[in-house]
């Protein structure tokens, strides 16, 4: 596919359900499947060094992230349940057709503004697809609707409307659970940057996260995967994302 794609009551709902940290969660598939994941170190070790990075020369984004690779780039994700392996690999095959009127618990509706660079492209079918348990995320698009589930369990978390033009990608509404809709825009700006247009973004944090550097990047691997490069606690879709050079 052509396409240029890369007081909070609510703030840990997202934390609470990989970790299991919220009872309301407890059923949720999301929460079943990611805190099985196992965070072995790539060559063995756990000797992790984790930076902060002010805006300035060694940081491009114009916010102050947490440098998350020392984990998320040498760790791998498994699962002790055999079905949610199973699941995984079924769901390699999907197109995504059956997540189109799938419904979102609990959803609220978001209107946004988030724009991206295109190509003119026709856009139908899958955008991303996770090639290994270390991705976390699979997009597709059907009727200028974008749809975005987890890798592992195929649950939809985001359903973002758009308009796609020939010069850009203007999403205006995002449908989400009500406790995640403060940081959903953020999320699905991260996933449409790094995932459809293989960019290399920061993600956003939800408020009251413990400023914690192996916490945070325990949390980045969990939900994004090997492509939790970076965390700020800042907005990050004030980040520029820019058609690729010739």
């Amino acid at each position: 596919m052509a396409f240029f794609v890369r007081p909070l009551t609510h703030a840990m709902s997202i934390f609470g359900r990989i970790f299991g940290k919220d009872p309301a969660e407890e059923n949720n598939p999301q929460s079943k499947a990611e805190k099985e994941s196992a965070l072995p170190a790539k060559g063995g070790g756990n000797g992790y060094s984790f930076k902060w990075y002010d805006p300035g020369p060694e940081n491009p984004f114009g916010i102050r992230v947490l440098d998350c690779r020392p984990l998320t780039w040498h760790v791998v994700a498994t699962t002790k349940d055999k079905a949610i392996a199973e699941r995984y690999n079924y769901l390699r095959r999907s197109d995504g057709k059956d997540l189109v009127s799938a419904p979102i618990n609990d959803s609220i509706r978001c209107r946004v503004s988030l724009k991206f660079p295109h190509n003119g492209a026709a856009l139908e079918g899958i955008v991303s697809k996770a090639d290994s348990m270390d991705v976390k995320w699979d997009i597709y698009i059907y009727d200028s609707i974008f749809l975005f589930a987890r890798s592992w369990t195929g649950e939809l978390c985001y359903r973002a409307v758009a308009t796609v033009g020939p010069s850009e990608i203007h999403i205006t509404e995002i449908e989400c659970q009500s406790s995640d809709a403060n940081i959903a825009a953020s999320n699905v700006y991260f996933l449409m940057g790094t995932h459809a247009m293989r960019r290399v973004l920061p993600h956003r944090l939800p408020e009251g996260t413990p400023e914690d550097p192996m916490m945070i990047a325990t949390l980045s691997f969990s939900l994004f995967g090997k492509l939790g490069c970076y965390a700020s606690f800042e907005d990050i879709t004030r980040i520029p994302i820019t058609p690729p050079k010739a």
